[in-house]
């Protein structure tokens, strides 16, 4: 349900309400015309301004009300679909082939050493091509930037699903894909929130 058939029902809904507390108002007014009283005329002049009040007053409280659930409604539709998106991406890269994968594993640790004798974490299901040798390769790239070239890999693995974490003694750089993919979530959010929703919005 687009935001508008949303926004047409809290308007119904409303509508319908009001009526029918002016349609009570009008069956009291009714009774009390057969009474004949020489103060009808006040009495129907209170009662329909006592229902029309209260008429409107509901009316408000509906629409109020309605609109805050369906903007919460929409919320958390559109974050759902976001993190749905990224919880693709982020599948879509693991399954990515070794060349492209490992490009892109060489881009993120070349980006974050800093001096290059830092010890690289891996993931518990780390591919195997992830190894000394590919390292290796890394480290000449390294050598030829000025750093020392001495990247080594950890026997210990870590609980990350991709990427790398660096590390020089207790200082350790997360450079994992799901912190990658987290830096970029509230640029990405807003591009998609447009791409997504605006239209749905008019």
């Amino acid at each position: 349900m687009s935001l508008k058939d949303i926004k047409e029902k809290i308007l119904l809904d409303a509508s319908q309400v009001k009526n029918r507390i002016w349609e009570d108002a009008k069956i009291k007014i009714e009774g009390i015309k057969k009474t004949e009283s020489k103060e009808n005329e006040t009495i129907e002049y209170s009662i329909l301004e006592k229902y029309r009040q209260e008429a409107e007053l509901k009316e408000k409280k509906i629409i109020t009300e309605a609109r805050l659930n369906a903007k919460k409604d929409l919320l958390s539709e559109k974050q759902t679909i976001i993190n749905n998106i990224f919880s693709e991406t982020l599948k879509r890269i693991i399954e990515f082939d070794d060349k492209k994968y490992l490009s892109l594993i060489e881009n993120l640790i070349l980006e974050n050493v800093e001096i290059g004798d830092e010890t690289i974490y891996l993931g518990n299901q780390e591919r195997d091509s992830i190894n000394q040798e590919f390292i290796a390769k890394i480290n000449g790239k390294l050598k030829k930037q000025s750093k020392r070239g001495e990247l080594t890999i950890s026997k210990n693995r870590l609980p990350i699903v991709g990427g790398v974490i660096i590390g020089t003694g207790q200082i350790k750089k997360n450079a994992s894909l799901e912190v990658v993919l987290e830096k970029t979530k509230d640029e990405m959010e807003t591009r998609l929130n447009h791409f997504l929703f605006d239209m749905t919005e008019e």
